[in-house]
């Protein structure tokens, strides 16, 4: 398992995913190179997206070890592993909700069965199974 980090997001997805995440020191490794390359496989290179799963499994560690708390004397020594979970979370629901900024959804359809000759008319929807019907402005018979 590797673990790089440049200092230039825009050098590598990789470097972008972990900018994204907070996970750019090395003595606090989070996620490895490999979890980042998987990620980035299933969202289509998308680092916003990528990044808001990284968040998500970074979360999962911290929320499944548990806070704790020690005290000798004056010494007081404290985990507050709930706590940083949340902050992973609340980082990935910002890095989808930029992701939905940075690539806004787009109407997809297929080019070959829309060709152009289909014509939007008043009261086409009124006899969906009865595809010759054709209804016009001046021909109401409700």
């Amino acid at each position: 398992m590797s673990w790089s980090y440049s200092g230039n997001p825009a050098n590598s997805d990789n470097d972008a995913v972990r900018f994204l995440c907070g996970d750019v020191n090395t003595s606090n490794q989070q996620i490895n190179n490999e979890e980042i390359a998987f990620l980035l496989s299933s969202w289509n290179n998308n680092t916003y997206l990528a990044a808001a799963f990284a968040c998500d499994a970074i979360a999962g560690i911290y929320a499944s070890k548990a806070d704790s708390s020690r005290t000798v004397g004056d010494l007081s020594i404290s985990t507050q592993f709930l706590s940083q979970s949340k902050t992973f979370l609340d980082r990935a629901t910002n890095l989808r909700s930029m992701a939905s900024r940075a690539y806004p959804p787009s109407p997809n359809f297929d080019t070959d069965v829309f060709d152009g000759d289909f014509a939007f008319t008043i009261g086409m929807d009124r006899f969906p199974g009865n595809p010759t019907f054709s209804d016009s402005i001046g021909d109401e018979t409700d």
